[in-house]
């Protein structure tokens, strides 16, 4: 064998060494990280232990996700909604106002939709039967004080909070559902999201950043924690270009919910109430249907 190729062979042995070694120490890099991680998770979870904290199962045994940061143009309905909002016009069963510029359905229907019963799954169904595209949305709750139950619009299964642009406002008045208003964000499909997935703040940080902050007292659960999106410029303005924040919803005693930005830590104060008042007064949901306004009018 010629010394040319002997040197060759020395030359691509010592390459591919070299290449076994580095996949080593960045293999074993990784593992310190990884288990760096687990003990700071490990102190802050004996930390929220100490301090009279519960933590439900799928709270430790859920890794957080990565999730994009997405964004939207505008407010406007698809092609296939503006085609199920025709089919109600034309059924006559709802008063519909569709302000095409503004992006905004506003109906009233001929005769309330009784519920069966005021949980939420009764709520869930008649929308449904009343509302063409409800899919589109999942369900927040209902306001009894209000009179309102609320759903927000969801995104590649994430759900859109307390978004102007992205809402399903349904009136229920003694026991039946009166008049709605709908708005739908313009949001990209999960193949088209506006960035690379970020990793997200663990939840045992954010738990421990709600305690610390007195949200969260001893004796308290947290029963659930799921990813959804949020305003992050600004919340006030929900109509035009917006970016959302991939954001944790923090369930508390199966009863109160928190919300934190999941990239930053950053918590959110959020105020369903306040919410409810600011979208009746944005889209004059006054409390009285298209007939009784016709009736005023004349």
């Amino acid at each position: 064998m010629q010394w040319g190729q002997i040197k060759t062979l020395f030359i691509l042995s010592f390459l591919i060494l070299d290449l076994f070694l580095l996949q080593v120490f960045l293999e074993k890099q990784s593992d310190s990280g990884v288990r760096q991680l687990t003990i700071e998770s490990e102190q802050i979870i004996d930390r929220l232990e100490n301090r009279g904290i519960e933590l439900s199962d799928d709270i430790l045994n859920e890794e957080a996700p990565t999730v994009s940061r997405i964004s939207s143009e505008d407010v406007a309905f698809s092609d296939r909604v503006r085609s199920q909002i025709k089919q109600l016009e034309e059924d006559g069963s709802q008063q519909i106002d569709l302000l095409e510029t503004e992006g905004v359905l506003m109906a009233s229907l001929e005769e309330p939709a009784e519920l069966t019963d005021g949980s939420s799954d009764a709520i869930i169904s008649e929308v449904a039967q009343v509302v063409p595209f409800a899919d589109q949305y999942s369900y927040w709750g209902y306001n009894e004080e209000e009179g309102v139950a609320l759903f927000f619009q969801k995104v590649n299964n994430r759900t859109v909070y307390f978004n102007q642009g992205g809402l399903l406002m349904v009136r229920i008045e003694e026991g039946a559902i009166t008049d709605y208003v709908a708005t739908l964000l313009s949001l990209p499909e999960e193949e088209e999201a506006a960035s690379e997935s970020s990793r997200l703040t663990s939840k045992v940080t954010i738990i421990n950043q709600l305690s610390e902050n007195g949200y969260i007292q001893s004796g308290d659960e947290i029963t659930s924690m799921q990813v959804g999106y949020y305003n992050a410029l600004n919340p006030s303005e929900n109509i035009g270009p917006q970016l959302f924040e991939p954001t944790w919803k923090i369930v508390v005693n199966d009863e109160e919910s928190y919300f934190a930005f999941a990239i930053s830590g950053e918590i959110i104060e959020v105020s369903e109430d306040d919410f409810i008042e600011d979208m009746k007064q944005a889209f004059d949901f006054r409390d009285y249907t298209f007939e009784e306004e016709n009736t005023q009018d004349e």
